[in-house]
Parts: C-alpha cells; sequence; structure tokens
C-alpha cells in the first residue's frame, strides 16, 4: 500500500512539475508541486487509516468468531451426551411420538456442532493457525473407509458410489485427518445434490508426481454465474437453496485452503442441471 501511494506521489510530482513549468514561473511551480504532494499525502494517510481500521475490525471479528465457537462447543457436546444417553435407553424407553421429537433435536444438535467445528476451522485459517500433519497417507484406503461410511445415506437416498482406482496407487503425502474431512465433504455434497438419482463416481490415477482425484456427480450442478463464488466463505447457488439442503457454505473454502496447504490444487467443472465434477491433485510420498 504504501509504495503504491509512493508511485502515484512521485508520477503526480513529476507530471505536475512538467505541466506547470510550461505556463508559470519557477517559484509558482515549487509552490504548485508542494501543494500537491501534501494533499497526495493526507489522501493516502486517510486511505492507509482506513485499511488499518478494517484489517483491525477483521482481525477482531475473526477472533470473535473463535472465541465463541470455543464458548458453543462445551454445551453442544453436553446436549450430545445426554442425548446419547437418552437414545441408550437407560433413562427408560420413549414413546413414538418422543423418539420423532428426539430424532429432530438430534439432527438440529449435530447441525449446530458441524457448523461450530466450521466456523473454528475457518477462523483458524484467517488467523494463519491451521497446523497440518502431513505424512504417508494411503488415499486408496482413505477413501473405500469413507464409501463405507457414506452407505447408509447412499441406500436412503437411493445412490450408488462408485470408485474407479487402482489397489496399487501410489501413497501421497498429506495430513489424513484434514484429507479425511476434505473427501468426505466433497462426497457429501455429491449425494444431497444429486436429489436422489444417478452416482457418484470417484476416480483416481497417477498424473506424473502427483494423484489426480475428481468426485463427479448428476445433480443439480452450479449456475455458470455463480461459479466464481463457490469456494467463498458462505456461499450457496441459488439453485441448490431451492432444495434446502442442510450446510453452512463453509465446507468447499475450507476444503480448498487445506488441499492448496498440502500443496496441491483443487477446481471444479459444473452444468447447471446435468452435474459437478470436483478435481483435486496431491503430491506422492517421495
Amino acid at each position: 500500500m504504501f509504495f503504491v501511494i509512493g508511485l502515484i506521489n512521485i508520477m503526480v510530482m513529476v507530471g505536475t512539475y512538467f505541466i506547470a513549468n510550461r505556463y508559470v514561473e519557477p517559484e509558482f511551480v515549487a509552490l504548485l508541486v508542494l501543494a500537491v504532494t501534501a494533499f497526495i499525502f493526507i489522501i493516502g494517510h486517510f486511505i492507509t487509516q482506513s485499511f488499518t481500521k478494517l484489517a483491525q475490525a477483521n482481525k477482531m471479528k475473526t477472533e470473535f468468531v473463535s472465541i465463541a465457537s470455543h464458548q458453543l462447543r462445551t454445551p453442544l457436546a453436553g446436549v450430545r451426551w445426554s442425548l446419547n444417553l437418552f437414545d441408550s435407553g437407560h433413562l427408560g424407553q420413549l414413546t413414538e411420538e418422543q423418539k420423532n421429537f428426539f430424532v429432530l433435536i438430534k439432527e438440529g444438535n449435530e447441525r449446530m456442532i458441524r457448523l461450530v467445528n466450521d466456523l473454528l476451522d475457518v477462523s483458524r485459517i484467517e488467523m494463519g493457525r491451521v497446523i497440518l500433519v502431513p505424512r504417508q497417507t494411503n488415499l486408496y484406503i482413505l477413501v473405500e473407509k469413507i464409501i463405507k461410511n457414506f452407505a447408509p445415506l447412499c441406500q436412503a437416498s437411493n445412490m450408488q458410489i462408485i470408485l474407479d482406482a487402482d489397489e496399487t496407487l501410489p501413497t501421497v503425502y498429506s495430513d489424513p485427518d484434514k484429507l479425511y474431512m476434505v473427501i468426505q465433504n466433497l462426497i457429501d455434497n455429491a449425494i444431497k445434490y444429486s436429489k436422489g438419482k444417478g452416482e457418484v463416481k470417484i476416480t483416481m490415477k497417477q498424473e506424473g508426481r502427483l494423484i489426480k482425484t475428481s468426485i463427479k456427480d448428476s445433480g443439480v450442478g452450479i449456475p455458470a454465474k455463480q461459479q466464481k463464488f463457490i469456494f467463498q466463505k458462505f456461499f450457496r447457488s441459488d439453485n441448490v437453496m431451492k432444495y434446502q439442503t442442510a450446510g453452512t457454505g463453509l465446507g468447499l473454502f475450507i476444503a480448498k485452503s487445506i488441499i492448496e496447504q498440502s500443496k496441491g490444487k483443487i477446481w471444479f467443472e459444473s452444468v447447471e442441471g446435468q452435474g459437478t465434477t470436483f478435481y483435486f491433485t496431491l503430491p506422492i510420498f517421495k
């Protein structure tokens, strides 16, 4: 910012000098250059102050979100523990009507826990506090495990997940816990936005010193005009909102940060009404 303001100031000074020197006396030229310089410095000072205040406000917002999220984790965990106790039957059997309310409460609590965890991840990313522990990771085994965990949801959604990859695929260098979260989010989105039709196809293959993974669905797709916003915080496309699917709009922002910190890339291709394919690459373990 200081460099830009300084450069503008020099250009204005030189321009003012050469233009004014053609029409007025040297003494007036000097005064004019000084006046213009002072004006530019004052404007620059206010601009710099504005950016400083904006940065401070953004930092305070991020810290507030982090503190608030931390404070919410404990009571939400307590609610989850209490709900699990009810679910176990140790406090007696619930009636059918109570079970219906119980399911709604449990789902709501889980959504809040996911939101709090996502907000914490975002605040860590913005404050540069995300710590990855990269190590040799078998991507094939990791994806197989995630697919098995999605089996009940696939059955309920009338969906099928197909894995197209070689078991002997080279291992990657990444944080397996963070990578698990990224892939889980991408598959979850693919299932939710397919709305009970077709399949989700996961392809993994080696390309040079990278492993390229794609997750393809046959869902609602992303409108072309909104695709540039897809990795922004809290963004959810208009056609997705019509389905009222649960979500925070933070998952892809977090995924992008984790993949890029793992020295990989993430991108997508999408046609509204036909589906979306997300791609990401990760370096092979040396």
